[in-house]
C-alpha cells in the first residue's frame, strides 16, 4: 500500500532542496499549484501519469518518491551480475587513475605520492624578484632570471 503522506514529504523535501516553488512543478507538470500542493500533503493521489511527471521534474526516480511504500528498496542481482558490475567498477577506477596520472605529468604537476622537493612546504624556497618593464631596453624580450 502506497503511503502518500510520506511520498508528498519525499516531493516536498526534494523540491526544496531545489529550491524550486509548488507553483514552478504545477505548471512543468501542467496541473493547478493547489492539486500539486494537495498532493505534498497527502491529501490527493495523482495518476501514474502525473507521478511520473512530478518525478521528471524533480529529477527523481518515481522509486525515490515511493521509497518508503516499496518492499524491495534495490533492484536484486543475480551473482554474475555483482561480477561483472564489479569489474566493470574496478575498470573504471583505474582507468580514471591513469587518466588523472596522465594529466598531472603533462602539466608539469608534482605527483601526489612523491616527497615534496626540500623546502617546498616550509616557505624556505622563495621566488626571485619579477622583472620590470623599466629594466628591459626598447626591443628587448623580458626572461625570467
Amino acid at each position: 500500500m502506497v503511503d502518500y503522506v510520506l511520498m508528498g514529504r519525499r516531493m516536498k523535501m526534494k523540491r526544496r532542496s531545489k529550491h524550486l516553488s509548488q507553483e514552478y512543478i504545477a505548471n512543468e507538470v501542467h496541473i493547478s499549484p493547489s492539486f500539486y500542493g494537495n498532493i505534498e500533503r497527502g491529501i490527493r493521489i495523482p495518476s501514474v501519469d502525473t507521478l511520473v511527471a512530478i518525478a521528471n521534474a524533480l529529477e527523481v526516480g518515481t522509486d525515490y518518491l515511493l521509497a518508503e511504500s516499496l518492499t524491495v528498496a534495490f533492484t536484486q542481482y543475480s551473482p554474475q551480475e555483482m561480477r561483472f558490475l564489479s569489474r566493470y567498477l574496478r575498470d573504471q577506477v583505474e582507468e580514471i587513475q591513469y587518466d588523472s596520472a596522465m594529466f598531472e605529468q603533462e602539466e608539469g604537476l608534482p605527483d601526489p605520492e612523491e616527497e615534496p622537493a626540500p623546502g617546498a612546504m616550509d616557505g624556505s624556497i622563495q621566488p626571485g624578484p619579477a622583472p620590470s618593464v623599466e629594466d628591459a631596453s626598447p626591443g628587448e624580450a623580458l626572461e625570467n632570471p
